[in-house]
């Protein structure tokens, strides 16, 4: 039996259906702790769409997200601390500040597969030390303290309901954002780079230029996400921006699954809810929370958004032809 392909129709209906429900969990089960957990959720959410876009559809391994975190949440918290500035402009600096950043790794956009990686990496760790050492600037180990509540126009987002939607409409419009992105020149030029970067050079794409244009996009979008950080802590310390940091966004892309945008959103709510939820059995909570990423890990590429969308097309043909799919799948013909 030939896969089901979903309409344009139905995906945007349940986009619309998941938007709606998660706009309404405030109203609905407004307890502080979890709305508080949910919001860092969608923040992370935003972090892992950052690098969906380098790791899912350039083909690029990087492990300097948490740099460019770290980046947009001091840049956001310093200027709103120190300068007192409003969060529309702290919000903007520090997508802009992390992507004039993310320039001095165009010298390493030749790099392919774990070099590209390793260079990241130590990226990271110059941005961790420099904002470690830097207590002038970034008070150091003491941790940048009192970050106000943010402020959109004359609207005060006091609490955390009001910083819940702040973090559901950014992930929102960044989500629809890079969904009309990738259908565009630049994202079909990624799109043949990860496939063959050899034969896409032979085809007259500009291979540095792209990368670097992709390093630059995907900062921007992880210095939204360090902003919405630091306003959401309202307290940041540089141990909080390691390399581990950056494997933990990695690892949301990984189970939720690689090219895959709604994929990255979900990874980034399982990997952030999952330990939560698992607090009960506190003792053995992290090594059952390391069993489920290693049976997530074997859902392959596809990750939790392949099954799902597996499981749904399954649905959507048990709904239109009853008899033949029961029967497709008492043979184990449906996929």
């Amino acid at each position: 039996m030939t896969e089901l392909v979903i309409s344009d129709r139905w995906l945007w209906t349940g986009r619309g259906v998941v938007l709606a429900i998660l706009a309404a969990v405030p109203v609905l089960w407004g307890q502080l702790y979890v709305l508080h957990v949910a919001s860092l959720a969608m923040v992370f959410a935003v972090a892992a769409l950052g690098l969906q876009l380098l790791l899912g559809f350039a083909g690029l391994l990087s492990i300097g997200q948490a740099a460019f975190l770290g980046i947009g949440a001091y840049t956001a918290g310093v200027l709103a601390v120190k300068g007192g500035m409003p969060f529309e402009i702290a919000f903007l600096a520090a997508g802009l500040l992390s992507g004039i950043a993310s320039l001095a790794l165009v010298p390493i956009t030749r790099l392919r597969g774990v070099y590209l990686g390793v260079a990241t990496l130590g990226f990271t760790v110059i941005v961790h030390l420099v904002l470690l050492n830097e207590e002038w600037l970034t008070e150091g180990s003491f941790g940048l303290h009192g970050i106000p509540w943010p402020n959109l126009g004359p609207w005060r987002l006091k609490g955390e309901a009001a910083m819940y939607w702040l973090c559901l409409g950014v992930l929102a419009s960044i989500y629809a954002a890079l969904h009309r992105l990738m259908p565009s020149r630049f994202g079909r030029a990624l799109q043949a780079i990860m496939l063959d970067e050899d034969a896409a050079r032979a085809s007259g794409i500009d291979v540095t230029f792209y990368k670097s244009q992709a390093f630059v996009v995907s900062a921007v979008i992880t210095g939204f996400a360090g902003a919405l950080f630091a306003y959401h802590s309202q307290y940041l310390n540089p141990n909080d921006f390691t390399f581990w940091k950056s494997i933990e966004v990695l690892v949301m892309v990984a189970v939720g699954g690689i090219g895959s945008l709604a994929g990255a959103v979900i990874g980034a709510f399982v990997v952030t809810l999952l330990p939560e939820f698992l607090r009960a059995v506190d003792d053995i909570r992290m090594v059952i929370f390391g069993g489920v990423l290693i049976l997530f890990m074997g859902l392959g590429r596809g990750g939790l958004a392949g099954l799902a969308g597996s499981a749904f097309r399954r649905l959507l043909r048990m709904a239109r032809h009853p008899a033949s799919a029961r029967a497709a799948v008492a043979q184990g013909r449906v996929k």
